[in-house]
Order: C-alpha cells, then structure tokens, then sequence
C-alpha cells in the first residue's frame, strides 16, 4: 500500500501552479527574448559609458602646459572651435582646473539647409535627421586648437535610445516596456520554478551549485537556473527602477510618495527670469570663476549653451568628475543667466530632480562608484544570457533525440518478456 501511495505522488509531477507558470515562463521568454536580450544588452554596455569614452578621447584629454600662460576664455575657446568647425553646433563644453587638461566641447553635426525643410521629410542616414551626430572635440585651452576628436558621445546615445526605445520612438518605447513587465513576470516565475519541493541535501546542492563534470546541457540548464536565482533581487531592482522611468504614472507615484512634484517642470518656470533684451548676460568665464570659488573641491566645470539668446537659464555643473549622465562629487545647478546665481525653486521641484538623478544611478549602478558599476555590469551579463540559455533549454527538449527514448521502451520490453519466460 505504501509503495502504491509513493507511486501515485510520482506520477503527480508537478504541481499545479508550477505547471501554470512553467507554460507562462516558456511562451512569455519565447516571445520577449529578443527585445529583452536586446535591452538588457545595450543596458550593460551603456553602464561602463563614462570609462570607453575617456578611453576614447586618448592623449587628446591632456596638453602640454606652457609656462606662465594663460587659459583661453570659454568664449574664446567657442569661436576657434566654431571656426574650424563649422558644419558642427556646440551644446555644452566642459573645462577642469588642472592646467594640462584640454578643453571639451560637446556638439552635433548641422543638418544640411533646405530651403523646403518645411514641406519635405527628415533627411535620412548619416545626419540622423535635424540633431545631427553627436561628438567631443578636443581643444587646446592656450591655442584653441582642436587637438582630437571622438563620436563616442554619438555610439552611446543610440545605445541609450535602443535601452529606452529601440530607436523607433513612441512605439519602441511601448514595445519596451512591455517587454520590462513581461521580464519582471518571468523573474518572479523563475523563482517560483527553481524552488525545490523539499529542501534536503541534494536540493541544496542542485539549487545553489552547478553540478562539475556534465554535459553542455545540463551545465546551459544550470547556469540559467543558479545564475539566475543570484541575480533575481538586483534584476527585479534594476527592472522596476526602469518602469520608473519609462512609465509616467509610476515616475509620478515615485515622486508624490518621496516628496517630489510630480508636475515639477510646470512649477520651476514660475520661478525661471524672464527674458529681457536690455539685460546682459553674464559671461561663461564669470560663471566658471564663480563656481570654481564656491566649489573648491571641483575639479570639472560643465555649461549648456543656449540655443538662443531668449533662453534665461544655463545648466551648470560643478563636481570632481563630470561622465555622459554621472556626477561624483559635485552638485548640478539650474542659474540665472543674467546674475549667475543658482535658481531658488520651492522644495518639491529640488526633491523632483533628485529623485530622478538618484532613480537613474540605482537604475545604472551609479551610487556605489565603481563597485556598483561591477556589480551592475555583471547582473547585466547574466540578465542578457537568461534568453540565450532558457532559448537552448527549450530548443534540446524539443530537439530531443528520439534514438535514447526508444533505447529506453527496448530496455522494458526485455525485462517484460525475460520475466514472463521465467514464469513460463
């Protein structure tokens, strides 16, 4: 009777609810893999972006000191830069306290003029439409020369547009994040899936360990399952700091739940000078000189320039180190262009901005310096194989040799007729 009973449970299998989310995790990763594998990809590439493009910008970053000289005003430095590049537009530029450090300005390739721009569609292929490419150029900051150059700014923004939207806009960005939501399903599945029916010795092992000596099966089997159970609580992190920001609703509930304006850039423009022709601007170099007294620990300096003279606020940034999208110690301000001082706005659009930036750095694995950078980097990895390997896992059960199974039904038959004989 006891054999009969441990039989039946045998022949039960699965439970339920494990043969419920094993179908949903099989079709969900089938249809998602690619978009996910796509996303979690360009993801961890973009995490290392600060480091490639140093990498990038070689000995171009430094110059040779001359003695007793002095730097080029930012003014200046533009004007030489505009000069020998005139088919590019500067948005913002970057200068450092140290003497040997060239001079950066961030640009965009104009696109070519047509006098029926109005009437005719975006051109296509290198100019990428009315943005232009973007790129760094490299400026000596005693000669104003351009010393080098590198569109490593532009690989990282169609890498960050294919993260955040496949590059097919509005639509992608949709795509996306339903992908994100399906990959959130399919982490809490996999869990539900790895958990073992009872925790013994074997289970342990099996659950946490991959098992020495195997065939490339069960080890592709392994590594999906082992890896990723250690990556499930950073990836269901990373995933719905991502749906943060791709999803309004919820980057507003994060916001109203912190403290922020969830409508915060409506409120800063009651707070933002008007434009007034018969006020001047404070030069870049007022502004650079008075940050650097105010921030004496920064060592980089970033300004926006303005598309026209009606813009009344210049993005400033003072900080230590200054990347594509990070800031290690230092503050990033929004100033008043006329006076040069940081714009005061009310407490729930100042907590708005942090949130954002803090929301971004958890996303990216910014806020642990280098460390999260790693960490990150590696949970992307293993993000990007989950799809690979659950791909490979279902593609050798389906492909299962046929050769094994009838070797196993041959096997029975003998026992069968050998025992029958004995009885005969």
């Amino acid at each position: 009777m006891e054999n009969k009973k441990t039989n039946q449970k045998k022949k039960q299998g699965k439970s339920l609810t494990k043969k419920i989310t094993g179908w949903l995790h099989l079709w969900l990763g089938l249809v998602s893999g690619i978009i996910v594998l796509t996303v979690t990809l360009s993801g961890t590439v973009f995490v290392f972006c600060d480091e490639i493009i140093d990498l990038c910008g070689g000995s171009a970053k430094y110059v040779q000191a001359p003695a007793n000289a002095k730097k080029m005003t930012p003014e200046e430095l533009l004007a030489q830069f505009h000069k020998q590049a005139p088919d590019r537009k500067a948005f913002y530029f970057d200068t450092y306290k140290e003497a040997d450090r060239s001079f950066r300005v961030a640009s965009a390739s104009k696109p070519p003029k047509d006098k029926n721009a109005e009437k005719t569609a975006k051109p296509k292929g290198k100019e990428r439409g009315p943005r232009g490419v973007f790129a760094y150029h490299y400026l000596n900051p005693y000669t104003g020369k351009i010393i080098g150059s590198t569109k490593s700014y532009e690989f990282f923004y169609v890498v960050a547009h294919i993260h955040a939207q496949l590059l097919a806009g509005k639509f992608g960005k949709t795509v996306v994040g339903v992908a994100s939501i399906i990959f959130f399903i399919q982490l809490i599945g996999g869990l539900i899936l790895w958990w073992p029916k009872k925790w013994n010795k074997t289970t342990r092992t099996t659950a946490f360990k991959i098992k020495s000596g195997t065939k490339w099966r069960r080890k592709n089997y392994d590594f999906h399952n082992v890896f990723g159970f250690y990556s499930l609580l950073p990836a269901v992190f990373i995933t719905i700091t991502g749906l943060i920001m791709a999803y309004k609703v919820l980057s507003d509930l994060t916001q109203e739940a912190f403290g922020g304006a969830a409508d915060a850039h409506t409120i800063a423009e009651k707070y933002e000078p008007r434009f007034d022709p018969e006020k001047k601007a404070l030069s870049f170099t007022a502004f650079i000189d008075k940050n650097f007294k105010e921030f004496p620990e920064a060592q980089q300096i970033r300004m926006s320039i303005p598309r026209n003279d009606s813009a009344t606020v210049y993005h400033v940034v003072a900080a230590e180190f200054i990347g594509l999208k990070s800031i290690v110690g230092g503050k990033s301000m929004e100033t008043n262009k006329y006076t040069g001082n940081e714009i005061n706005y009310p407490k729930e659009v100042q907590m708005h901005e942090v949130i954002e930036h803090m929301n971004f750095d958890l996303h990216v694995g910014y806020w642990g310096g280098m460390f999260g950078k790693i960490f990150t980097f590696v949970i992307g990895i293993i993000c990007t194989s989950l799809p690979v390997t659950g791909f490979l896992i279902w593609w050798g059960r389906r492909n299962k040799s046929p050769k094994k199974t009838k070797e196993i039904k041959n096997i029975h038959q003998h026992r069968k007729e050998g025992h029958h004989e004995q009885l005969v």
